[in-house]
């Protein structure tokens, strides 16, 4: 490997010259790769049209209250239905490269999706008792998908992923099968990625739900961590069974493995060789420090994902989950401190068992910037 992630100019580079010297490409320069917008323009773009929406309810509620006395959900609803027509219309009938146009859509799509789910809490009937918060829940989601499946734009697909698995959280809430959604999230975390490169036209998609499926496998830990921390409102915040972070780690465990394999194969490495035999007993070290630090094993296993498919950005959400339960995990205040330092250091000595592997794995390179390998 050239490093964790080669650079994004020169790797596509030396695999076209590769097609061109077998003969597999009848173009001996490689075509202008597409503009893509940076992510931190995109981060800001959607920041901004979360702000824009904000002011366009604000000014819908201020207009209309005057023209209107007593607006109830059923106005909510209505101009939920017109903004989020609205937002469609711009973004499949006026299809333009505008990115003026692109974010009024994106704006106006949250506002009428933000007005929509408000309205939509006067839908469903009283009698219907606790089933009123499946229902929505229910409906939503679906309302979230279609929007999903209709608009083709990355910030908008990002934000309806997130929202849409939120849902589907709040369904198995309601259904009393939230021990069961850290497992369920974790496998279509993977099945996800794993498949990533098979999804063709739907591929930018796919990643937007990816990236959110990866943030939902670190947030998902948070009602675990209600059992070990006082800095969580348990009054506020499901508490979920301790056997849910069990089967988490085991199912953790057994993909890491088979991502493990799969990455030996890549370095024409066995799993009985020193480097195989460390990756064992440093996953084992891990599933053993995982079922006291709760959601250490889903963090590492998005990092690991990441490093596998070469997505920078799901990696470095791993390492920040990493660092995130590490911390509270030290602030639990109801552990004796020096419980606390043993399952650190140990801890550290992964690490250290980490840093082997690699030293093992990524071979140097030389003051040329050649590996050996590549001489």
């Amino acid at each position: 490997m050239h490093s964790v992630f080669e650079n994004n100019k020169e790797a596509p580079a030396k695999l076209w010259f590769r097609l061109a010297a077998d003969g597999l490409t009848c173009k001996n320069e490689m075509p202008k790769p597409l503009q893509t917008t940076p992510w931190y323009v995109q981060l800001l773009q959607t920041f901004a049209a979360w702000i824009a929406s904000l002011f366009i309810l604000a000014f819908s509620i201020t207009f209309f209250g005057l023209l209107f006395d007593g607006l109830d959900t059923g106005f909510a609803t209505l101009v939920g239905i017109i903004y989020a027509g609205l937002a469609v219309y711009l973004y499949r009938v006026s299809a333009t490269n505008s990115l003026f146009l692109k974010q009024m859509a994106f704006a106006l799509s949250l506002s009428g999706l933000l007005s929509l789910a408000y309205g939509m809490t006067d839908w469903f009937s009283p009698s219907l008792g606790g089933e009123i918060g499946l229902a929505w829940y229910f409906t939503l989601a679906c309302i979230l998908l279609l929007h999903w499946l209709s608009i083709e734009h990355y910030s908008h697909q990002c934000v309806m992923s997130f929202s849409f698995i939120a849902c589907l959280v709040g369904i198995g809430y309601e259904l009393e099968l939230l021990e069961l959604l850290p497992v369920l999230i974790l496998l279509l975390f993977v099945a996800v990625w794993l498949n990533h490169a098979k999804t063709a036209k739907h591929f930018a998609r796919i990643n937007a739900l990816g990236h959110m499926l990866g943030l939902w496998v670190i947030l998902i830990q948070l009602p675990l961590l209600g059992n070990q921390t006082l800095l969580l409102d348990h009054d506020k915040f499901p508490i979920l069974a301790q056997w849910s972070n069990g089967l988490t780690v085991a199912i953790t465990l057994v993909i890491l493995l088979v991502l493990i394999v799969r990455i030996f194969r890549s370095l024409s490495l066995s799993l009985s060789s020193k480097p195989g035999l460390l990756s064992v007993v440093a996953m084992l070290l891990l599933a053993g420090l995982s079922i006291v630090m709760t959601g250490l094993s889903s963090a590492v296993l998005v990092m690991i994902m990441g490093f596998y498919v070469r997505e920078r950005a799901v990696f470095l959400l791993g390492l920040a989950g990493i660092f995130s339960f590490i911390t509270l995990y030290y602030y639990s205040l109801q552990l004796p401190l020096l419980e606390k330092s043993i399952w650190l250091v140990a801890l550290g000595s992964l690490l250290i068992l980490a840093r082997l592997l690699l030293v093992k794995l990524v071979p140097k390179e030389d003051k040329h910037g050649v590996h050996p390998n590549e001489a």
